[in-house]
């Protein structure tokens, strides 16, 4: 019996081959946190599926093609948001004025309790 051949076109084409950088970069952050335990075997499905849009971001990328680039990249972060692949899932993009604003509702180190006040004039020195 002869193969039928498949007439499947794809949005756009997904050479097989060498990595891109986001593949890359998502590669070298899912070693990692495995590696610190964050990823566990049951999340190996949306590792996988993180993967095949960083795949798709690269192809994208290199394509000029901003649409196709656009919403795969919007897909990715999505993935890693779920995977807590991103500072923001992790807490570590904390800034200043957030620092300031927790500050301010917790009393100084150091310093003393409120006391009376002088009554009267300071002396003449």
């Amino acid at each position: 019996m002869a193969r039928r051949k498949r007439d499947d076109a794809a949005l756009f084409p997904m050479p097989a081959g060498r990595r891109g950088r986001v593949e890359r970069a998502v590669d070298e952050s899912v070693r990692r946190a495995r590696a610190q335990n964050q990823i566990s075997d049951l999340d190996q499905a949306l590792v996988t599926l993180a993967r095949a849009q960083a795949r798709a971001v690269d192809v994208a990328e290199n394509a000029r093609d901003v649409w196709a680039l656009a919403r795969a990249g919007g897909e990715l972060r999505e993935t890693l948001i779920r995977l807590r692949l991103d500072p923001t899932s992790r807490g570590v993009t904390r800034d200043g004025l957030a620092d300031f604003l927790a500050a301010l509702g917790s009393p100084a180190a150091g310093t003393e309790p409120p006391g009376q006040a002088a009554v009267g004039d300071p002396e003449n020195a």
